[in-house]
């Protein structure tokens, strides 16, 4: 059986041409799976995009949060005015934790 392969692939001259033609091969392959993972690097690309989005927006509420409990006429405002910075910072702790 392994004969009649052999002697199959030597009358067709299959491996001098593997061997001829093994460069070409190897960047076919390479080619072909880079062409493949494109779909897979786009969605990771989408993903990390999304993620980015995300936690920007975050931030900005966090940061939106911020101006609402140290602004004008908060408690934060109001204790560090009177001289109290450990009970102010007590005050700004608790809102931001509420919104």
């Amino acid at each position: 059986m392994i004969l009649k392969v052999n002697r199959f692939l030597k009358e067709n001259n299959l491996i001098n041409d593997l061997k001829r033609y093994k460069s070409k091969l190897a960047y076919s392959f390479i080619i072909g799976l880079i062409l493949g993972s494109l779909p897979f690097i786009y969605k990771v690309k989408e993903s990390f995009r999304v993620q980015k989005l995300i936690q920007e927006q975050r931030q900005k509420q966090n940061e939106n949060k911020e101006k609402i409990c140290k602004g004008y006429n908060s408690d934060y405002e109001k204790f560090l005015s009177l001289g109290f910075p450990k009970t102010a910072i007590e005050k700004f702790n608790i809102c931001m934790k509420e919104q």
